[in-house]
């Protein structure tokens, strides 16, 4: 068993039991780590990243066979890292003064990573990369939550303008967005026609920032109050043409 682990499968491994070996352990690498993402809803989940670890195994054991033609079996792996590199530039989103995706983006990345080197027929050191990556965006986020910026509980009041529904709906796709669940907040009718929402939070300072600036940048949304204290919403601006 560890010289499975610690040697070559090329060289241990007759084909055609070799490629589909690899194939597998690059499917298992990669639902290693989709699996924690797919847990919090991460735009790059389960199927996702074993695809991304499954596909750079096969160009991987693709470029071996250029090794007896003319082709150059390097250019295949410079091609995956290019490739991967736009796949994680898809991830990345620029909202309104925020950037979201960037660990998703880097996850697609040492995914890549993961299954090139499982293709290359290391499988002992591509799974312990892949439970090593799953220790990073596990471990260091519950470290973060409780040492960093720790999970506070706060309660927050929206007033806002109902626009026959449509701010609900606009309010509950911010908050589905954010991972709030729905047993947390109440949206009720208000004074004077407004439409009154209570958010009961239980975030890091940081997403609770992020989630706050998104529903004050809704044109419906009057005033943000909470316990502590009432924050105006200004108007919009409207850029100069």
């Amino acid at each position: 068993m560890w010289r499975l682990l610690s040697s070559d499968w090329w060289r241990l491994v007759p084909a055609p039991w070799l490629q589909i070996a690899l194939a597998l352990v690059a499917v298992v690498c990669g639902a290693v780590v989709g699996v924690e993402r797919e847990r919090r809803e991460k735009p790059a989940g389960l199927r996702t990243l074993v695809l991304v670890c499954l596909g750079s195994a096969v160009f991987t054991m693709v470029s071996f066979v250029f090794t007896t033609t003319t082709g150059d079996s390097g250019r295949v792996a410079a091609q995956i890292v290019t490739g991967i590199g736009f796949l994680g530039a898809g991830a990345i989103i620029h909202g309104a003064g925020n950037v979201t995706g960037m660990t998703t983006a880097a996850t697609i990345w040492v995914t890549a990573a993961t299954g090139m080197v499982a293709g290359c027929g290391y499988a002992g050191a591509a799974l312990g990369l892949s439970l090593l990556t799953r220790f990073v965006l596990a471990g260091i986020y519950a470290w973060e939550a409780h040492f960093i910026d720790p999970v506070r509980t706060s309660i927050t009041h929206l007033d806002c303008d109902p626009d026959h529904g449509k701010t609900a709906l606009r309010i509950a796709k911010i908050l589905e967005d954010h991972h709030v669940p729905a047993q947390s907040w109440d949206l009720e009718a208000g004074p004077e026609g407004t439409a009154r929402l209570r958010l009961v939070l239980r975030l890091t300072r940081r997403r609770r920032r992020e989630l706050l600036a998104e529903l004050a940048a809704l044109p419906a949304v009057r005033e943000i109050r909470d316990e502590l204290e009432a924050l105006p919403v200004p108007p919009p601006k409207i850029p100069a043409r």
